[in-house]
């Protein structure tokens, strides 16, 4: 929890008990909005047999997100892409589960953009659909696209290239490797 606070994500404990069969000890965390499962284990063999535990259910629907790391196991029962990307971030790939996976994680650029459109033409972010991103190399740290008069760092910049869409518009989106900077094209 410490870690998603100094990332930035807002992060509320709860006196809630989650009741996921076969694990014991765990809490529940609100990251946003979001209710999130935190199981923490003595040793990380415990973990290990909780996970395995949890592998081995039948999931009716949609199985949910879960993490193994360390002593922690951490099951998000949601959709939401941003979340998904926050805690893989931390946390790793999301485990495979039988049944229905939930949504693929995007990276966390994808997630900075979504919200940068949004913003940007004041629209909710769950309008917003990605139809397609894929990795690139800027030609300086203004992503190729500097402002009049800007002055960027001439160094290859790592990112991403993103196609989003909103209100039936079609927006073509650069960002850094982490989606820190996001800029549109023209």
């Amino acid at each position: 929890m410490a870690a998603l606070r100094g990332a930035g994500a807002e992060v509320e404990e709860t006196a809630i008990l989650p009741l996921r069969s076969g694990l014991s000890g765990g809490q529940v965390v609100f990251v946003g909005p979001q209710e999130v499962e935190i199981y923490q284990f003595e040793t990380e063999a415990a973990r290990q047999r909780a996970q395995s535990h949890l592998l081995a259910q039948n999931w009716p629907g949609d199985a949910p997100n879960v993490w193994g790391r360390g002593r922690v196991v951490v099951v998000y029962p949601g959709v939401d892409g941003p979340t998904i990307a926050l805690l893989s971030a931390f946390l790793g790939d999301v485990l495979d589960l039988p049944g229905e996976l939930a949504v693929e994680p995007y990276p966390p650029a994808v997630a900075a953009a979504i919200g940068w459109l949004a913003e940007s033409l004041s629209v909710d972010p769950g309008v917003v659909g990605v139809l397609a991103y894929s990795s690139a190399e800027w030609p300086d740290a203004c992503l190729g696209l500097p402002g009049p008069d800007e002055v960027c760092a001439e160094v290859v910049t790592p990112g991403w290239r993103i196609v989003l869409q909103a209100g039936g518009a079609e927006y073509s989106l650069r960002t850094d490797g982490l989606g820190a900077a996001v800029r549109g094209e023209p």
